[in-house]
This record gives structure tokens, sequence and C-alpha cells, in this order.
């Protein structure tokens, strides 16, 4: 018997920023009209695209880049004066 399921939307679980190797983990499934998650992946954004991509990789768009920085700078900001001042 065969089942046709009609996927609706893509949810987002996790953003996970990675300073070091300058790119973004995004976590995210997709689901039918219930809700019903039916596939899930991880996709990959980056500053510099790696010289042979796979298929979750993508380019992080410059607009974002500022953004990503002062979050950074930001959190150091409220951590520091947390637990070093």
């Amino acid at each position: 018997m065969t089942k046709n399921v009609e996927l609706t939307d893509l949810l987002v679980n996790y953003i996970r920023v990675d300073y070091e190797h300058q790119r973004v983990f995004v976590d995210y499934k997709l689901v039918d009209s219930a809700g019903k998650a039916w596939d899930k992946g991880e996709a990959i954004f980056w500053l510099n695209m790696p010289p042979e991509p796979s298929e979750n990789d993508f380019q992080l768009p410059p607009g974002y880049v500022q953004t990503f920085i002062d979050l950074r700078n930001d959190a150091d900001t409220a951590l520091t004066n947390r637990f070093l001042v």
C-alpha cells in the first residue's frame, strides 16, 4: 500500500554558532499539516564555503556576519561582568 505524505512546514529546532570554524549549524525537521515530523537534518551555513561542499552546506548571507559578531561580543561582556568583575 502506498501512502502519500504532504510536508507542509520546516521547523528550526536550534541554531548553534561555531565561531572557531566560522560556521552556523541549523537543526531542522520537516513536518506535515498535523505537525508530525517525517524527516530531519542539520544544515551548515559557512562564512567561507568548504572546497567541496555537501548538499547540507550553504553560504552564510553576508548581512548576518555582523549580527553574529555582535552576539558574541554581547555574550562575552555579559559573562565577563558576571564572572570576572
